[in-house]
């Protein structure tokens, strides 16, 4: 999938979203369902090869806060848990190898998908302004397309961020890390532990949120 095409869909998502929050009348509401939409950049590291930085990076968000308490402490704070149903992610790396025979250009395809859940911080100091500040931990199954071979694995994750969002639209960025053990998926029953690739992840997502 090129960026055009990447543009053109995340586009049309932002308009049905918005579409939707234009027919809610009601704006009093807590505002407690998040989907969020980002732009994302990652630096992987592995076993005896050289740092990786990516080339663009695209995400979809979607979940909700539980607040612990009905009123807001001092009428502006909150305190929640944030479970994140659905989170995916794609990662593209653009490689050069060089060689005595020239440079061989190839892609690396990276995704993505997991859930979180982790403690959240609501302030609104005025009526619609939110600011919201979060840590999370997301279990998540990574995989990685690369040399016609695709490997995969649990792969351990971090997120925290923030974001300020005024009645349904908001924008944010957050910081990811962790790691996995990337096994290159195989029909040998002689596989085992030692084929694994230990591959560490680190980089930022910036978002634009709708609150419902």
């Amino acid at each position: 999938m090129n960026k055009q095409k990447i543009n053109l869909f995340l586009f049309l998502l932002f308009m049905s979203v918005t579409g939707y929050s234009q027919n809610s009348n009601d704006t009093g509401k807590q505002r407690n369902k998040y989907i969020d939409i980002g732009f994302a950049t990652s630096t992987m590291e592995q076993d005896n090869f050289p740092k990786l930085k990516s080339n663009y990076g695209v995400s979809f968000t979607a979940g909700k806060t539980f607040y612990l308490h009905q009123q807001p402490i001092a009428n502006c704070l909150r305190f929640g848990i944030d479970a994140t149903w659905f989170d995916i992610n794609y990662t593209n790396y653009k490689i050069e190898h060089i060689t005595y025979r020239g440079t061989d250009k190839y892609d690396y395809h990276q995704g993505e998908v997991s859930m979180h859940v982790g403690p959240s911080l609501t302030i609104t100091p005025v009526k619609n302004l939110n600011i919201v500040g979060y840590f999370r931990y997301a279990p998540t199954f990574s995989g990685l397309y690369a040399n016609d071979e695709f490997s995969g694995n649990y792969a351990s994750m971090f997120v925290g961020g923030a974001s300020l969002s005024y009645g349904v639209i908001g924008l944010g960025i957050e910081s990811r890390f962790g790691n996995s053990k990337y096994k290159a998926f195989s029909f040998d029953k002689d596989s085992n532990d030692a084929d694994k690739v230990k591959t560490t992840f680190s980089g930022f997502r910036a978002y634009i949120s709708f609150r419902f």
